[in-house]
């Protein structure tokens, strides 16, 4: 793993500084396990065009350019039109840090990432933590999708919100991407809840949806039942997946979710 020292010291002290080194409480970013997620697919990818929607603070563009600064060209793109009301502290701490390659928009995602498209971008890696209703990250991900190369990585944030999980199971059903991996909860009593919810109720449901027909599954059971968020890997916070082809998908495809 890179050494992340910059990082660490902010974690270690819980603050920030603005540009006139004013500190303010370190209160909203990727977790350490959440960062040092990320910056491990970007390393053993080697993955150096990467793009991120949401900044805040810069703690994940921390995370990933201190991965993507080790190959030769890299450049990192930050998508956020509100980094002013953060005081440009996450662009300070790119710069503090010593990382030179990266731009920042200031617009809404949904405005600058078809523009991004328009210009042909390809992207090798993406991180999405923006706006977090479901339609707009549906529309982030649209984007992301058409600019990411066969082999990319999409990674996202606060994977255990209600819009968040019932978008992932929606795109987990993309015929051209795989499941690559999530960051579980590090809390003990989320994960017995989980696992307690499984047996009690999700378990029996489970059985009985084997008898109902195929067609009215999902009009009658929850998709929670028939994918549990266990089986899918959506017990955490930060789900990543992997475009293993092109999307070519008919233009009436679909798949329940």
């Amino acid at each position: 793993m890179v050494n992340n020292k910059f990082v660490e010291d902010l974690f270690e002290k819980q603050i920030v500084q603005d540009e006139a080194l004013n500190e303010i409480p370190l209160h909203s970013g990727v977790s350490q396990r959440d960062g040092e997620f990320l910056q491990k697919i970007v390393l053993d990818n080697k993955f150096k065009n990467t793009l991120e929607i949401g900044c805040a603070y810069g703690v994940s563009s921390l995370y990933i350019c201190a991965a993507s600064s080790q190959n030769e060209g890299y450049h990192h793109t930050i998508i956020d039109a509100f980094h002013r009301d953060w005081k440009n502290i996450g662009i300070l701490n790119l710069k503090r840090a010593g990382f030179t390659s990266f731009e920042l928009i200031e617009k809404l995602s949904e405005l600058a990432l078809p523009q991004l498209l328009e210009k042909n971008k390809k992207y090798d890696f993406a991180f999405i933590d923006g706006w977090h209703t479901f339609d707009h990250v549906m529309v982030d991900f649209f984007y992301v999708n058409r600019m990411l190369e066969v082999g990319g990585v999409i990674a996202f944030h606060d994977m255990d919100m209600p819009s968040q999980n019932k978008l992932f199971r929606y795109i987990l059903n993309y015929p051209c991407y795989e499941f690559l991996d999530s960051v579980k909860y590090a809390s003990t009593s989320k994960t017995l809840n989980v696992r307690i919810k499984e047996a009690l109720f999700v378990l029996p449901l489970k059985l009985l949806s084997k008898i109902v027909p195929s067609r009215s599954r999902y009009e009658l059971i929850s998709d929670k039942v028939l994918k549990s968020d266990v089986e899918l890997g959506l017990n955490g916070t930060v789900l990543a997946i992997r475009k293993t082809k092109e999307d070519v998908r008919d233009w009436t495809w679909y798949e329940n979710f």
